[in-house]
């Protein structure tokens, strides 16, 4: 192994041999290893793995550039809202870990993309790059296994091929919206695997959001009002499509949603809709809380997170305090977030404080 503690690696997710959609089997594995790494032969570490958001890609917290460098194609006016004190990238873990601020750990980043463009073939707005679909880390019969792609290629590929403590105790999955929903729904399958979880603004998309309005203010500040109603209309209309795919491909529910004159959703196939129910985050948890009790867990939101996800955060909080799942958890209101992305820059703001949390949760 050569000394570099930015890494990516190729990986053969046997997980995916065969997936329905072809989707590629070698994947791409970001993989960030602590200062010192190299300069024993001996020490071990925790990890912690982290799933990124729908469109995201396995470079989520970036390789070997700061996070000024990644924003550099934004005007200076828009980098001067970013708070660059509560950003994170490896720079800033280098540091904290060099000041013993955090222990060392490493840091594990999967690709959970289906590899597929996505409906409308349109491009990503902030890296230029064709928008792909996402998997929300499922096993699905129709898309393939992401979950076990993820407790087994990914965890076995890392335990053997790096000092890792390599039992449950050390080892921690956090996630980013579409891998926010992926950290509950690993959980609540595999608590043997974890023994912290931390979901920020989880993207559990339920059959009572078909009519959500997505406006990110970023772009709109960019562009204009109608750009952002436009690529928001997009975004939003392929992710229910992925849904659909992944849900109930023989019985998709989008082409059966019948609206009236002001675009209203006002019914659509029941069947198809009871195979999405069963997706929700909130059944899944009502069928494996003990599970879930079993694990330390984190989770927040942005109070007005502009994909619908507050009061979807907060009916999994609801459900959590029925069932007395023991969570840490906050709406929270951060206007400096919210003026360009109450969704983006909140998840970026608390990427911190959650693997603070998971970290104070292993042994």
């Amino acid at each position: 192994m050569t000394e570099e503690r930015y890494r990516v690696d190729t990986i053969h997710a046997a997980s995916l041999v065969g997936n329905p959609l072809g989707s590629p089997v070698e994947r791409k594995l970001t993989i960030y290893l602590p200062p010192g790494y190299f300069q024993s032969a001996e020490k071990k570490y925790p990890v912690i793995y982290l799933l990124h958001g729908y469109s995201g890609n396995p470079k989520f917290l970036n390789i070997s550039v700061s996070g000024r460098e990644k924003w550099s194609w934004t005007p200076p006016s828009l980098q001067e809202q970013i708070d660059w004190s509560r950003y994170c990238d490896y720079g800033v873990l280098d540091m904290l870990i060099g000041q013993g601020e955090l222990q060392p750990f490493i840091l594990v980043q999967p690709d959970g993309s289906l590899q597929l463009p996505d409906k409308n073939g349109t491009f990503d707005f902030f890296t230029g790059e064709t928008r792909t679909k996402g998997s929300f880390y499922i096993n699905s019969r129709h898309a393939g296994s992401y979950e076990d792609y993820i407790v087994r290629d990914i965890i076995q590929h890392v335990d053997a091929n790096y000092r890792t403590l390599d039992e449950r105790r050390h080892r921690a999955l956090m996630g980013v919206s579409m891998g926010g929903y992926g950290t509950l729904s690993i959980l609540c399958h595999h608590a043997d695997k974890f023994a912290a979880g931390a979901a920020l603004s989880p993207a559990n998309f339920t059959v009572d959001m078909l009519d959500w309005k997505l406006i990110v203010p970023m772009i709109e500040k960019l562009m204009d009002r109608a750009t952002a109603e436009k690529t928001g209309a997009q975004l939003y209309e392929d992710i229910l499509d992925t849904l659909d795919i992944l849900y109930s491909h023989e019985k998709p529910l989008i082409p059966s949603v019948v609206r009236d004159g002001s675009g209203r959703a006002v019914s659509w196939d029941k069947d198809a809709a009871a195979i999405w129910d069963n997706h929700d985050i909130n059944r899944l948890v009502a069928k494996h809380t003990d599970n879930l009790k079993q694990v330390a867990l984190m989770m927040n939101c942005e109070s007005s997170d502009e994909f619908g996800l507050t009061g979807a955060t907060e009916r999994i909080h609801s459900v959590f305090k029925q069932l007395g799942i023991k969570h840490e958890y906050e709406i929270y209101s951060d206007p400096a977030a919210a003026a360009l992305s109450a969704h983006i820059m909140g998840i970026v703001y608390k990427m911190l404080p959650a693997m603070r949390f998971c970290l104070s949760h292993l042994a």
